[in-house]
């Protein structure tokens, strides 16, 4: 019988392999003869799967961003268990920080996304940020004293809570950048940046809210 081949496992593997490739030398030194080299296969046999490093990279950054957002609906547990909203709120964004190698070659990949002439590269982060679009609105939502949202991908009926989830994106964003690329910025000052800049999130729900938005 012919040998069943599977097509996705083998793009797994590739992109596993291209992973370990940016982990070890960076995200640039990813390419099409370096990541067979380090798969065991030859570059024709990846270029039947990836022809080009454009689509190699952009399937990599597509499944590793899938799992960072299942990483922090596993998180979702203990942030709600922290002693204040404010630390499980830190609990959920520290997810998106450079915080250690393996959130460094996440953060790497998404740089060499946006070094890519192919648009679908870029697009892979576009794709990230809409689904964490929710995850903002829903900490914000909290931080501001409103109940939980029915429905965090439609936007709040306060506005100042969009401002603000708007904000903690681009805060989130910004230090990210500066763990990565400012060698003054540590793990520790980060985390206790991120956690007083949570807590100027001002209580904006009025005594009596209304009910969230369906």
């Amino acid at each position: 019988m012919p040998k069943v081949v599977d097509h996705e496992q083998r793009r797994l593997d590739l992109a596993a392999a291209a992973w370990r490739v940016a982990a070890r030398d960076g995200a640039q030194a990813i390419s099409i003869r370096s990541v067979a080299t380090e798969a065991g296969w030859s570059a024709g046999a990846l270029r039947h799967y990836f022809p080009s490093r454009g689509h190699l990279v952009t399937f990599t950054i597509r499944h590793y961003a899938q799992a960072i957002v299942e990483r922090i609906k596993g998180q979702v547990a203990e942030a709600q268990a922290a002693a204040s909203l404010v630390e499980g709120a830190a609990l959920l964004a520290e997810e998106l920080l450079p915080l250690d190698e393996q959130r460094r070659t996440e953060f790497a990949l998404w740089a060499a996304a946006g070094e890519e002439t192919r648009s679908e590269a870029a697009l892979a982060i576009t794709d990230l940020s809409d689904s964490l679009r929710g995850m903002w609105r829903q900490l914000a939502t909290h931080l501001c004293g409103y109940p939980n949202l029915a429905n965090p991908e439609r936007p709040h009926p306060d506005p100042r809570v969009e401002q603000w989830a708007e904000f903690l994106h681009v805060f989130v964003d910004g230090l990210a950048t500066q763990l990565m690329y400012d060698p003054r910025r540590t793990p520790a000052q980060a985390r206790r940046a991120l956690r007083d800049f949570l807590a100027t999130v001002p209580i904006l729900a009025p005594d009596d809210p209304p009910p969230p938005a369906d």
